[in-house]
């Protein structure tokens, strides 16, 4: 009988988002940041700020990237990020 655990398989999906993600948090920190109160950059801007630095990404994983961007920053784990980044 063996107690080897089995090894782990990937089950994240979106690598391309986790190659840029770093990279797109940079760019939309100050973005979020500002829309805390009033909104001043849609979500629509922001997908074409998206696109334009990382054409590689789908137009679904540009959106996936600003919610999930979104979403840190409401956390407050956004500067967590960004310093881990470096």
């Amino acid at each position: 009988m063996s107690t080897t655990p089995a090894p782990a398989t990937e089950r994240r999906e979106n690598h391309k988002i986790r190659e840029v993600f770093a990279q797109a948090c940079a760019l939309l920190a100050p973005i979020v940041a500002g829309n805390d109160n009033v909104k001043t950059i849609s979500n629509f801007a922001m997908a074409h700020m998206v696109q334009d630095h990382f054409p590689e990404l789908t137009s679904a994983e540009v959106h996936i990237v600003i919610l999930t961007v979104e979403k840190i920053h409401r956390e407050e784990r956004l500067q967590a990020i960004l310093n881990k980044k470096g």
